[in-house]
């Protein structure tokens, strides 16, 4: 009987296999890197993008409840007492006057009147941090911008000795109390008529720092709150990854006639519409009198971590900031958002 022979591959047969195997091999590894290359890229983007949003949905609230007092919106109508009972108008507690006699200490730790300026509900300062007192988190960012925000909250709460407060009555929206010690003024607590409700004085800032993370920025604030029973400061990160803040005003000049004449009433102008005549820089002239109506925001968020391989050469124009080039390893992402004030005088006055 015949025995067949038997045969494998033939040396330039295994090697001819081996190659295409190879070639296989390789192009399966490129594309999972590749892919991976790029899940991780828009990863980081979704992850910039997020931080961005939630910047914005921080401020965004607190800047459309800007000039809320209590019932009221009417700057004016915000009184307090001093030391000796004697009742002290909100005219009197603006940034430049004098600080109001026994109220002083802990609120004006940060600049005389600067909690208690509530003819000015929102100030932006441009490329400045303008309290008297210290950032924290390794120090402002240059040429950031920085918001202070001034209004009472939208609802009811217990007196709080401490506590900055404001008792609102509904019938005398022009006789709004602020407080301190968690005393009731005359008439007291009524429902739905007269409450009181917490005021808040917050500045947003971008520091140098974030909190265990030196040389990555943060989105801060600083504000006004109790401990204790007392008065107190409090200066908390938002979110980090936030380098840069940048804004513009919605100005309503209060010329009705459009005729170049404004009426001013309590030092601010009277014959105001809320609506937007321009966007002009924090500092300009227009708001010294003018009605601030609504916020033009920029908001600059880098990446936590640099990229190996990846250069940022993008030139950044946005608001003020005018060919920036970063040239470094980390991605970055501007959003924008425009943002209505909700309580704005209107004239008349209702």
């Amino acid at each position: 009987m015949k025995h067949l022979k038997q045969r494998g591959l033939t040396l330039i047969e295994l090697l001819v296999a081996l190659s295409i195997g190879g070639f296989l091999i390789i192009g399966a590894v490129t594309v999972q890197s590749q892919t991976r290359k790029t899940f991780t890229v828009n990863e980081n983007q979704a992850r910039l993008q997020e931080t961005a949003r939630f910047a914005l949905s921080v401020l965004e609230p607190d800047i459309q409840m800007a000039g809320l007092y209590g019932y009221s919106n009417v700057p004016w109508g915000v009184k307090m007492l001093d030391e000796d009972g004697n009742v002290i108008d909100a005219s009197q507690f603006q940034v430049g006057k004098s600080a109001v006699p026994g109220v002083a200490g802990v609120f004006d730790k940060c600049g005389v009147n600067q909690v208690f300026n509530v003819y000015w509900p929102l100030q932006a300062a441009d490329g400045a941090f303008t309290l008297g007192c210290d950032p924290d988190g390794g120090g402002r960012i240059p040429g950031t911008d920085t918001l202070t925000l001034r209004h009472s909250g939208t609802e009811k709460v217990d007196p709080e000795e401490g506590r900055l407060q404001i008792y609102s009555h509904r019938l005398f929206t022009e006789n709004q109390r602020l407080i301190m010690d968690g005393k009731v003024p005359y008439p007291g607590l009524v429902d739905d008529v007269a409450e009181v409700r917490d005021y808040f004085m917050r500045t947003y800032y971008v520091a140098q720092d974030s909190e265990g993370r030196p040389n990555l920025p943060a989105l801060r604030v600083k504000q006004i709150t109790s401990k204790d029973n007392e008065g107190s400061w409090d200066d908390q990160e938002v979110v980090r990854g936030v380098e840069d803040i940048q804004i513009e005003l919605g100005v309503d000049p209060g010329d009705l006639g459009a005729d170049g004449t404004v009426k001013m009433e309590n030092g601010i102008a009277s014959l105001v519409n809320g609506n937007v005549a321009r966007y002009v820089k924090p500092g300009d002239d227009v708001l010294k009198s003018g009605q601030v109506v609504a916020v033009r925001l920029w908001v600059r968020v880098r990446a936590e971590e640099a990229e190996q391989g990846f250069a940022d050469q993008r030139i950044y124009n946005y608001a003020s900031v005018k060919d920036f080039r970063p040239a470094d390893g980390f991605r970055r992402v501007v959003m924008s958002r425009t943002i209505f004030l909700r309580n704005t005088r209107l004239y008349p006055q209702s």
